[in-house]
């Protein structure tokens, strides 16, 4: 399937492009907000090809896709053709930890790629200064310095651009308040004792607060001026709106942003920081052990964004993390171990080729396809992976292992733990080498390929290894009946043949192989096609059907047409069916069922796929 077909497929089975507010990206995740959560149908989601993963948390629906993520989301847009600046409705509101979930998510997302380059960075500028390849007092390094500091230093102005986005009010207002908080005013007033001003005699401005690197400020501002900006186009008449709207907001919002909610963020952002330091100072090791083995748990709901304003906060007040970032480092190395480990143990070929594919993106801290496509699948590789981060957490909260920048938590982080007043690398090597070699020791001692392996495995393919099965795809696309269920008799005792039921989801009989037509109807209610190798299948659509004679029905074969696997055969309409009050169980049957030693349903229950899913096993 093609990005383009993928993107498509998506939006569709997320309720269509109408039933979606906003879209996103991280580094593997497509994020939606959607007006009505009960029209996506997250199982079909999960069923298409190129999709690792669905699940809702934090008010979004999270599609996991990969390394083609950017590729599917750009097929994405160009199909939603969304303007994020639009007033578009907001989604689900959700609870309120959903709702603040959702907001950091959405505002930190977007502007990842300009933090973790310049993080990446200072990795490497570190390296260059350790291998005294560079001097720190050298014009290059100035360059480079200032390269890899301003988006640390200007956060608020990317955090406003993001957030207005998120809250669909003006993006360049929110720029405009972030250069509020940015300002020099003590510069300006040349006198550092002054730290309040006063504005309009009874508001108490604090100018002498640092609000570089910081965040949480900003996206309450932010937050407010989504307010003010809607009751502002209330009472502005839209000729005036241009002029007028932005004058309002700026006039109202940034004094309220600089005497309140700026303080009150950087109250919390320090609250938040100091919660986080106390855990790791009273209880180091324990505190290492639980968030470096749950970090997987906590990734895979989406909730690692909840604990972005403590870490921007300790990086603003302190220069370092020592919660997030190192955390996820051992948990994602783990993941690596654990992956690897399935790759050479395993002598299924296929999940030898999955293993490998997800190793990879996984040492550069990419988990999602060795979560979803291999440790998760197989259970107990997953086991080791949380015993391998609690290791190495454990590690890393006995010894204080401090991540130095901002960056992706993988190989290519550890320059980012370099630090020449202490052995914080040496540490953090450590503390990698564990979680990886932990975890892939676990997952070798662990059996997971005679429990999960076999267990999980498809009938088609226990069949198959019993040596010569004959394949017949499902021909309709709905949810699989037992025969015995059929509303007509003859069908339900295989008096025709042996076989299933679909009751249909979609208005389409698709050749469920490569054959020719052998049946057709004046009323067009059923066609029989036989395969190139003598299967004799009968597609019944509906129960009593004929008794419409054929409205509702269009057949697009003819008897004697030679078809390929996926080819349309018949088109109906199901609510046609239904308001004529007959039954649209359709019967799918072998009618020669005696050339077969025995025909085997390969899905009881559950949704197949027209011209995709196996539907019946004929044992020669």
């Amino acid at each position: 399937m093609t990005n383009k077909e993928l993107a498509r497929r998506i939006i569709e089975k997320m309720g269509g492009k109408n039933n979606i507010t906003q879209s996103w990206h991280c580094i593997t995740r497509l994020r939606f907000n959607v007006r009505d959560k009960n029209a996506v149908n997250l199982t079909e989601i999960k069923e298409l090809e190129g999709v690792i993963g669905a699940q809702y948390q934090g008010g979004q629906f999270q599609i996991i896709i990969g390394n083609e993520v950017v590729n599917v989301f750009n097929e994405v847009s160009k199909i939603l053709g969304l303007n994020p600046e639009a007033g578009a409705e907001q989604g689900a509101k959700g609870n309120p930890i959903e709702r603040v979930f959702d907001v950091i998510s959405g505002v930190f997302t977007p502007i990842l790629p300009a933090i973790i380059g310049s993080g990446l960075l200072k990795g490497f500028m570190a390296i260059l200064l350790a291998t005294s390849l560079l001097s720190d007092q050298s014009a290059t390094y100035l360059i480079l310095n200032g390269i890899s500091d301003a988006a640390f230093k200007f956060l608020p102005f990317l955090v406003a651009f993001s957030a207005a986005k998120k809250f669909q009010t003006s993006a360049s207002v929110a720029v405009a308040l972030a250069g509020v908080l940015m300002y020099p005013w003590q510069e300006l007033i040349n006198n550092p004792e002054i730290t309040n001003l006063s504005f309009l005699g009874f508001m108490n401005v604090p100018v002498g607060n640092s609000y570089a690197s910081s965040v949480l400020p900003i996206i309450l501002g932010v937050w407010l001026l989504s307010f003010v900006e809607r009751l502002a186009k209330k009472v502005v008449p839209n000729s005036l709106t241009i002029v007028f709207v932005p004058l309002i907001c700026l006039v109202i919002t940034a004094p309220l942003l600089l005497t309140f909610i700026a303080p009150l963020g950087t109250m919390i952002g320090t609250y938040l920081e100091r919660f986080f330091t106390m855990l790791f100072d009273v209880a180091g090791p324990f505190a290492g052990a639980l968030l470096g083995g749950l970090m997987p748990l906590i990734v895979i709901t989406g909730m690692h964004y909840a604990f972005f304003p403590g870490s921007f906060a300790s990086f603003e007040k302190f220069g370092y993390d020592v919660m997030l970032l190192p955390m996820s480092l051992v948990s994602n190395m783990a993941q690596a171990g654990a992956t690897l480990s399935v790759f050479f143990k395993t002598k299924d070929s296929k999940m030898k080729q999955v293993a490998f594919s997800a190793f990879v993106p996984a040492m550069f801290g990419i988990t999602e396809p060795a979560i979803y496509g291999v440790t998760m699948k197989l259970k107990k590789p997953f086991y080791a992976s949380l015993i391998g981060g609690a290791v190495g957490g454990a590690i890393f909260g006995a010894f204080t292992v401090k991540a130095l920048s901002f960056t992706v938590p993988g190989v290519l982080a550890l320059p980012t733990y370099l630090d020449e007043a202490s052995n914080n690398f040496i540490f953090a090597l450590v503390g990698v080498f564990a979680s990886f070699a932990v975890s892939f020791i676990v997952t070798w001692i662990l059996k997971f390929e005679e429990t999960e392996t076999a267990e999980q495995a498809p009938a088609t393919e226990v069949i198959a290894r019993s040596g010569g099965p004959t394949h017949i795809v499902a021909p309709i696309t709905g949810e699989v009946k037992q025969l015995a269920d059929c509303p007509d008799a003859t069908f339900a005792g295989e008096m025709v043949g042996k076989g299933v039921g679909i009751i249909p989801s979609e208005g389409k009989v698709v050749a469920p192989f490569d054959g020719v037509v052998t049946l057709t109807t004046e009323t067009n209610h059923a066609i029989g096609v036989t395969s190139n190798d003598g299967v004799e299948l009968l597609i019944h659509i509906g129960i009593d059907t004929v008794n419409l004679k054929g409205e509702g029905f269009s057949r697009e074969v003819n008897e004697g047409d030679v078809v390929k696997l996926g080819d349309t055969l018949l088109q109906f309409d199901i609510e046609r069916i239904q308001a004529a009050g007959l039954s649209v169980y359709s019967p799918v049957v072998v009618t020669n069922t005696a050339d077969f030693l025995d025909l085997v349903s390969a899905v009881t229950t559950g949704k197949v796929s027209s011209g995709k899913d196996d539907l019946i096993i004929g044992i020669n």
